[in-house]
């Protein structure tokens, strides 16, 4: 027994060292330098065109999925070296303040790890179980999500939404200036309102569940899931950029919390369902988890503190809502576009 356990070390010790020089060797492929220079060239487009700054120093886009993929087929060391230049070319061809070194040694810790983590691995093809018992779960849950959207929806209607108060050092001192649901602030109702937030955030709301609730009823899991994400994500951090004049009322939290329980329930559906790689979908999180806490919340927090000056608690709070919230979102594109690339057998186009 003890032979076997050493001998499956040495053989997982022998297959990283594998990995690790064959991801040198792939700087001698010109194709391979082609197409991670195209993926870098994506890499720039998504960060500069599709970032939204949810707030001064946090950032939501999609652009790591390049890093991602530049891991998956070509290694850990290319995606450090494409990590880093996107983080320069970035800032060569927008320049957001000075130049400071430390967000490029984030992009490239960050592609070296999703390297490390996907290099030559991929999700087994998992054959669906069409059983009557597991039909009937993924209807419960369908029903129970459409319920939840319906009393989200009566929420945004009939419920109140969101105060705009006077700044005071405490909740105990503020003077209530408005307030209202959310339907009453879209439909103007709320007079001479002193910020700009809740109307917005009312009509992103009402978009997001509408949206959801067609998701659900299209079954389409996936994408009710990312929506879901993406919405606790949206409300919940410029509500607490602007928490000394905004406070939440209670359709604001039934919201979140109905986008939150939406999102645990077709989680847990897809997994019941077995049609993804458990295994692989663990290897996706943990990847993405370390990622963020690590690159993103605490090197990310020291930067903003050598940056800007203020404490560390005040840049570590809303970046780690953003990183725990955007966690599910990031693992499971990451889950699927490493499969829909092994599916099209792109890393033997790319030899």
């Amino acid at each position: 027994m003890r032979q076997e356990m050493n001998g499956a070390a040495h053989g997982s010790a022998q297959g990283m060292a594998g990995n690790f020089r064959d991801s040198v060797l792939v700087f001698k492929n010109v194709r391979a330098i082609v197409i991670a220079g195209m993926l870098l060239a994506l890499h720039i487009i998504l960060a500069m065109v599709l970032g939204i700054y949810l707030t001064q120093t946090v950032k939501f886009s999609i652009s790591f999925i390049t890093n991602v993929v530049t891991g998956y087929l070509f290694g850990p060391w290319m995606a450090l070296v494409t990590g880093a230049l996107g983080d320069i070319l970035q800032f060569v061809l927008k320049p957001v303040g000075g130049y400071f070194f430390g967000w490029t040694l984030n992009a490239a810790i960050g592609g070296l790890l999703y390297g490390l983590a996907f290099y030559k691995r991929a999700p087994r093809e998992v054959a669906k179980e069409a059983g009557g018992e597991k039909k009937n779960f993924a209807r419960v849950v369908d029903y129970l999500c459409m319920v939840i959207y319906a009393v989200m929806l009566a929420g945004w209607f009939l419920l109140p939404f969101l105060d705009v108060t006077t700044k005071a050092a405490d909740t105990v001192g503020r003077e209530v200036i408005n307030s209202g649901t959310a339907f009453s602030y879209v439909a103007g109702k709320v007079l001479n309102c002193a910020s700009t937030s809740p109307k917005t955030l009312a009509v992103v709301a009402l978009v997001l569940v509408l949206s959801g609730a067609v998701f659900c009823l299209c079954r389409r899991r996936v994408a009710v899931i990312l929506l879901g994400v993406l919405a606790c994500l949206w409300m919940l951090l410029p509500v607490y950029n602007e928490r000394a004049v905004l406070a939440v009322r209670p359709a604001f939290l039934l919201i979140c919390v109905g986008f939150a329980a939406v999102v645990l329930m077709n989680l847990f559906a897809l997994l019941r369902e077995k049609s993804v790689d458990v295994g692989f979908l663990l290897r996706c999180f943990l990847t993405m988890l370390f990622v963020a806490v690590v690159v993103q919340m605490l090197l990310g927090t020291i930067w903003c503190v050598k940056i800007y000056g203020r404490g560390f608690w005040f840049y570590f709070v809303p970046r780690a809502i953003k990183s725990l919230i955007q966690l599910p979102f990031n693992t499971v594109l990451a889950y699927y576009v490493i499969r829909a690339l092994k599916n099209l057998r792109v890393r033997e186009i790319v030899r």
